[in-house]
């Protein structure tokens, strides 16, 4: 098995360094664009439409990059995303290994 092919565990053989390092996972829930005017207007209990259908996938990203896609979801009284989708992992891999030479 080469350092390309998945283990059955997923994990990549070959990348143990790499299982340490920290990095940001954001999901995107939405944007909107406003004007100033709507901004300045804004007050508590003010809504902005995200303009995302309600039960979408949100977008996943790992230190800016795409990752995935999931829903979200409560999880023991938090907000939580139950992963969907996960976007290319090799792709994923070959950044952070990227990273860590640097």
């Amino acid at each position: 098995m080469t350092n390309e092919e998945l283990s059955p565990n997923g994990l990549f053989h070959g990348y143990d360094e790499l299982l340490d390092i920290y990095v940001d996972f954001i999901s995107e829930l939405g944007t909107s664009s406003i004007s100033v005017r709507e901004l300045l207007s804004l007050g508590v209990g003010s809504i902005i439409d995200l303009e995302k259908p309600a039960g979408e996938s949100v977008e996943l990203y790992v230190n800016n990059c795409i990752f995935g896609k999931g829903e979200v979801m409560v999880y023991e009284k938090n907000l939580a995303i139950r992963i969907n989708e996960i976007l290319d992992s090799k792709s994923v891999i070959q950044y952070f290994k990227k990273e860590l030479s640097q």
